[in-house]
């Protein structure tokens, strides 16, 4: 088969060749003696031109319509130096049609794929909605992408192996998504939340380097950044240390980012999580927003065992707000729980309480703390301090984070331009869910720092919230790309941690019996990441929202507006497959 010539490729080179092109009617004009029809495929659009003198495939342009599907015989001209369009890629040449098959017809669109529509009516006529310019561009771009990262892997040696799609529950954060088996009737598989045990049983294999463009699912609440299946590149590597694994990652993203923005990352910085919850009140910060939390706990009487926050803006960032209307922020964080922010406004060395809400008194602190307050803060007259208690949430993100995320937003204190990756570490190994029950921060693989066998017992008694694990977070521009860790390899300790998270015996022998069996015959050393591609590419591809990367995604209530999916199921089919009791 020859290679396809696409209707946005062709160039200069082509002149006075005759070349066969297909695609879709963008626009046509009839001018009499000549018609023009600006064709497009997925690469982009070249004008066509009908003369009378090919009155055949002329007549047959007359009843050219929008979006009619052709292909189309002709000899490419140069354009005359007045009608070159040089904002075309295509713009210097033009096709003289001299035949003409009309493929298939096509009826007015129920969206404009040349202006905005509603998400709805996008996620309804998705096949529509991707004919899109930029639609169409960010699709290829995603597929440049995992070229290239395959690409990357396979030249160091990873072999690109599949784990199964239909598998059992495992502990990995969200709920499952389950499917009845037929055969086994009452019984039911598990769609992965990630490939974590079957890429370690492949390093148990001496398989030491994997990789796969994994599938996953999580029935879990969506947002912007979230969908119930998304894709990510998962990567395990046996006989290395976080240390060398990472600087692999770095080079793999710092690449990526060169071969498709033509960009050079800056180095990429390290906090710890507990540094990043100090600072940024969160522990995927955005380092283009130079805010900082500064903890002014030590200045008052403390009540509880939470800090007292304070957030410092600049006059010159306030310039073109009215004071007054800083009062929405006070309404803004008390949805997270902060109901005592005071905003002051520094008055030389003194600070004026805006809005004379008194929930943080300052009217104790004596003249010097006030002052090593404006200092600590780095303020200056006229500029702005939020004061407020921070309440730390169960998804590692505060009350004084959020504010700090929404004053960078709406102040405009965002570097847009700028890239910060980063490198968060030393997580905690344990913490508590919802309703305080003690729960794996990652999951309950992954290995604690710095840890033998003997020593475990007594970590657990002191606090196990103390213990840190080996594991790491790729944030970028405060989104989470990645997440990995150091593996445990060792059969005591892994059933040490499953005692910890109170996983019975019967349920440890039942979904995990297989993998604690495996990890008695010489588990090497192991360590992996997944990383989102889907978040990948929103940051690539400069979109916010993470259906836009996805060819058909599903909405924020986890309905596919295209197939109606999820949908109730045939009584007969549920019966036959033994479900009467749903």
């Amino acid at each position: 088969m020859k290679n396809k010539i696409y209707c946005g490729e062709i160039n200069k080179k082509y002149i006075n060749k005759e070349i066969i092109i297909y695609g879709w009617v963008e626009s046509y004009r009839n001018l009499g003696k000549l018609i023009f029809v600006n064709l497009k495929d997925r690469e982009g659009v070249i004008q066509a031109v009908f003369k009378p003198q090919y009155k055949i495939a002329y007549n047959i342009a007359t009843q050219l319509r929008n979006n009619f599907c052709v292909k189309i015989k002709g000899k490419i001209l140069e354009r005359t130096e007045k009608n070159k369009n040089l904002n075309l890629l295509t713009g210097e040449i033009e096709i003289i049609v001299f035949d003409i098959l009309l493929l298939n017809k096509s009826k007015a669109l129920p969206i404009d794929i040349n202006s905005v529509n509603t998400e709805e009516n996008r996620l309804k006529y998705r096949y529509l909605d991707l004919r899109q310019r930029k639609m169409t561009e960010i699709l290829k771009k995603r597929s440049i992408i995992v070229s290239y990262i395959r690409k990357f892997l396979e030249k160091n040696k990873f072999l690109n192996i599949e784990t199964p799609i239909l598998t059992n529950s495992t502990l990995e954060g969200s709920r499952d998504y389950l499917v009845p088996s037929r055969i086994n009737k009452h019984n039911f598989y598990a769609l992965p939340q990630s490939p974590q045990i079957f890429k370690q049983l492949l390093m148990i294999a001496g398989l030491d380097r994997y990789y796969q463009i994994a599938k996953c699912f999580r029935d879990e609440d969506l947002r912007s950044d979230r969908q119930p299946e998304f894709t990510q590149i998962d990567i395990e590597m046996s006989f290395t240390k976080s240390v060398l694994f990472r600087c692999f990652i770095e080079k793999m993203i710092f690449n990526i980012w060169k071969n498709i923005k033509n960009i050079s990352l800056s180095k990429f910085k390290i906090l710890t999580f507990k540094q990043s919850m100090k600072y940024f009140g969160t522990d995927k910060p955005d380092l283009r927003n130079k805010l900082k939390l500064i903890d002014l706990s030590n200045f008052f009487i403390k009540k509880n065992i939470n800090r007292i926050i304070s957030i410092s803006i600049k006059n010159k960032y306030l310039c073109n707000k009215k004071i007054q209307n800083l009062i929405k922020y006070i309404y803004y964080i008390k949805k997270y729980g902060t109901n005592d922010l005071n905003i002051f406004q520094v008055n030389h060395n003194k600070l004026i309480n805006i809005f004379n809400i008194k929930n943080i008194s300052i009217e104790h602190l004596n003249h010097k703390k006030i002052k090593d307050i404006i200092n600590k803060n780095k303020s200056n007259h006229n500029d702005i301090i939020f004061i407020g208690t921070e309440i730390i949430h169960y998804n590692n993100i505060s009350s004084m984070g959020y504010l700090r995320k929404k004053l960078g937003k709406d102040l405009n204190l965002i570097q847009k331009d700028k890239w910060y990756p980063l490198w968060i570490i030393d997580f905690p190994l344990f913490k508590k869910d919802k309703i305080g029950n003690l729960v794996p921060m990652n999951h309950p693989f992954t290995s604690p720092k710095n840890y033998s066998v003997d020593n475990m017992n007594n970590l657990l008694k002191k606090d196990p919230y103390q213990i840190l694990s080996d594991s790491y977070d790729l944030v970028i521009n405060g989104y989470e790309i990645g997440s990995g860790s150091s593996r445990i390899n060792n059969y005591k300790i892994q059933k040490k941690i499953f005692d910890i998270l109170q996983i019975n015996k019967i349920v440890q022998k039942k979904n995990f019996g297989f993998f604690l069996e495996a990890l008695k015959f010489g588990t090497p050393p192991h360590i992996g990441i997944a990383l989102g591609l889907d978040r990948l590419v929103m940051l690539l591809t400069n979109t916010n929202n993470i259906r836009d990367v996805i060819a058909f995604p599903k909405t924020t209530s986890a309905n596919c507006l295209l197939t109606k999916a999820p949908n109730k199921i045939n009584y007969h089919l549920i019966k036959d497959l033994g479900l009467s009791f749903i």
